[in-house]
């Protein structure tokens, strides 16, 4: 009985520290290049189709796959939305905007496949309810924004 006394505080300090270790994961931070203002966000997404990367080196769809907070996805959702805003409105007549906006859509909903939790997929159905151009878009601009949401969602 006294070997049972002294060896259970021994076995809660080792199920305890296990289960600290086990519950503890490094968290990864959401890159600040992430919350760039749209001007450089802009820039970045020139590159598409092609793999669109920050100045760091993330990737669009990383920023939405690390985000481990609300106020993360909050936070990308005013960056990301405002980018949205601007080239929807160009997307109507230009191409290559449209192209952009359907790739920023796509690589945001690539990330969500890999965030925690709901509020990732809603900024995904709201990036892709952005990503709609009005009637009276041009064929190309419409080809061009299927085309980058293809590449945005695969190379994202």
């Amino acid at each position: 009985m006294r070997a049972l006394r002294i060896a259970a505080p021994a076995l809660a300090a080792t199920l305890l520290l296990a289960l600290t270790g086990c519950s503890k994961q490094e968290r990864e931070v959401v890159p600040v290049s992430c919350f760039g203002q749209p001007r450089e966000l802009m820039t970045a997404l020139r590159q598409a189709p092609g793999a669109v990367v920050l100045e760091d080196g993330t990737h669009l769809s990383g920023c939405v796959s690390r985000a481990r907070s609300d106020g993360d996805l909050q936070s990308l959702g005013v960056s990301f939305g405002r980018l949205a805003d601007a080239l929807r409105a160009r997307a109507q007549s230009d191409a290559s905007a449209a192209l952009q906006l359907g790739y920023l859509a796509g690589a945001v909903q690539a990330g969500a496949r890999g965030a925690p939790g709901g509020l990732a997929d809603q900024f995904a159905r709201r990036m892709q309810q952005l990503a709609v151009l009005r009637p009276g878009a041009t064929p190309a601009a419409a080809s061009e924004l299927a085309r980058g949401m293809r590449a945005g969602e695969g190379g994202g």
